[in-house]
Order: structure tokens, then sequence, then C-alpha cells
């Protein structure tokens, strides 16, 4: 995978996994550390799945965006009804 600060494909993949899961990487030409989704604008969001999931439900069913974040809520995951609407 490609280095996306220094743009070196000498990249070295860890062991370990970020918080969501996602496979971490280490480049060695410039050091740092990064995932699969850094760089891109589904970085911070939430898992891929839940959003998918999410999207889904919110299309399929017309749930509203309350109903979205209390269903998410049954299943441990705490977010925003505001959250629905980036």
């Amino acid at each position: 995978m490609r280095c996306p600060h220094c743009s070196s494909t000498a990249t070295a993949e860890r062991s370990d996994r970020a918080a969501h899961g996602y496979r971490r990487f280490r480049c060695r030409g410039c050091g740092r550390q990064f995932n699969e989704r850094t760089g891109s604008v589904l970085n911070r969001l939430l898992p891929t799945d839940v959003a998918f999931l999410s999207v889904l439900w919110r299309l399929r069913l017309k749930l509203s965006l309350r109903d979205l974040a209390e269903i998410l809520l049954l299943r441990g995951l705490v977010v925003s009804h505001e959250a629905g609407r980036d």
C-alpha cells in the first residue's frame, strides 16, 4: 500500500488493527503510521458495515434519523441523530 504522507511504496503491514478493525501500516520511508482509510473522508466514520446498514434502513424502511440512532443504540453504538445528516 502506498503511504498517504510521502507516497512511498515501501510500507509494511502491522499485525494489530485500528479501533474499527482497519489494517494498519508503517512507512519505511517517513516512519509514519497509517491505516487503510487514512486520507479518505471515511476514516473517522462508523465501521463500513454499520454505515451501509444505516443507509439501507433509512432508504428501504423509511426510518427517521432518530429511529436509526435508537436502533444503533440498542446494538451498543452511541450515535447522535444529527450524525446521519452529514
